[in-house]
Order: C-alpha cells, then structure tokens, then sequence
C-alpha cells in the first residue's frame, strides 16, 4: 500500500517508518506542523524528521517548501486562513506561519489538541488522496502522550470522507525502541508536544520552583 505518513518530528518517526516498511508498505513522509512554535523549535524538528527519513530511505514532502495555495489549512473553527498566492521570499511560508494557528485556538486553549489532531489528519489525507496514495497515518500514533481512540476516531471519519484508508496500530509499543535508536542517530529531542501552551505546561513547575527559590533567599522584612 502506498502510504503518506505525517511526521510530527524524528524520533516519533523512527520506530512508525521501520515498523510499516517491515510490513512491505511504499512510504512517503510529511512534515507538516503549524502547531510548533517557536520558530526556533519548528526547524529543530523540521531537521529531525528530515534526518530521520533519509536514514531509512523515505521520501519527504515539506509542506512549507510547497507553492503557498497546497500550504493552506483549514481547521475546525474556521476557513482557509491567507492568500494562495505565493509568498514572498522574505515572509513565513503558510504551513509554519504561527498567526493562523494562535488565531484558530485563541478562547480554546483546552480543546487545542483535538484540534491539532483533526488539522493535520486531515492537511494529510487531503496532499495523499490529491497525489494518488492508498492511505494515510501518523507518527504521532507512537506517542504515549496522544488519546489514541479520538485520534482513530477522527482519522477514519477523515478518510472516509476521501476514499482513503486510514492506517492505524498502537505504536507505544515501540517507545523504548524508538527513544534507544533517536539517541544512537543523533536526532533532536523535544522537551514538549509543540505549541506555547505545551512549552508552558512542560515548564511551569520549574518556574515555580525558581520562584519559590528566589523568594526564600530573599532576606526577610526587618532582617540584616
């Protein structure tokens, strides 16, 4: 089966990559992640998964280096967002653009995830069924963090809609593996899921404690 494989970043895609080759799929890999912020953090990865694909032998398609009409995503909230005329040279291409993105999730911070699951599915489905694949899936099914019933859920009501597969398997079970061969290759590690909001739920205890810190050497009122 031809599969169009979204990659989230590299180490999510080793272990996804190598398990679907082993089963004799013809594989195809796509970066395409709006969510990442910031921009810093979205080429760290954007690098990682590219790594990561020419070590296995999987072609990649970037979806900020296609023409700015075939970057365009809508999401659940609201319609295409830009212009599909191309960018200028010196602008954000729109796949990594982060004003759409923060403007879809503004009031809806608590509900972003579905949301990213559902924009991404579907940005992935569409390129595969426009480019002639059979089906398509996600390294983000390798995640522990990620709710994989709803993540089903929407991907087989995705491809339903577009006469596609949508290739589904529990690839927690690979964690350890893919965590041991990330290390060994050298691929960059990312400390949270993507967005601002993820970067500040991963962080915020720290922050807290460097405050409680601060706070305690803080001479007391009075004292010398």
């Amino acid at each position: 089966m031809r599969i169009l494989v979204h990659i989230c970043c590299g180490p999510c895609g080793i272990m996804v990559l190598q398990r679907l080759q082993e089963q004799g799929h013809d594989l195809t890999g796509l970066f395409f992640n709006p969510n990442i912020h910031p921009l810093a953090e979205y080429m760290k990865r954007r690098e990682g998964a590219v790594r990561t694909a020419e070590r296995l032998g999987v072609p990649m398609i970037l979806a900020d280096s296609l023409p700015s009409r075939e970057q365009q995503w809508g999401d659940a909230w609201l319609p295409d967002s830009g212009s599909c005329e191309d960018h200028a040279p010196d602008e954000l291409p729109p796949a990594a653009d982060p004003v759409p993105w923060l403007r879809a999730v503004a009031g809806r911070e608590k509900e972003r995830c579905i949301f990213c699951w559902r924009m991404r599915l579907r940005k992935t489905a569409t390129i595969a069924a426009c480019r002639g694949f059979d089906g398509f899936t996600s390294s983000l099914l390798y995640s522990r963090y990620q709710k994989h019933e709803i993540f089903r859920e929407l991907g087989v009501e995705i491809a339903g809609s577009l006469d596609l597969e949508f290739v589904y398997e529990d690839f927690r079970v690979f964690w350890q593996q893919g965590i041991v061969l990330s290390k060994e290759w050298g691929i960059y590690r990312q400390q949270y899921c993507g967005c601002l909001f993820s970067e500040y739920d991963r962080y915020h205890r720290d922050f807290s404690r460097m405050r409680g810190m601060d706070a305690a050497s803080r001479p007391v009122k009075g004292e010398k």
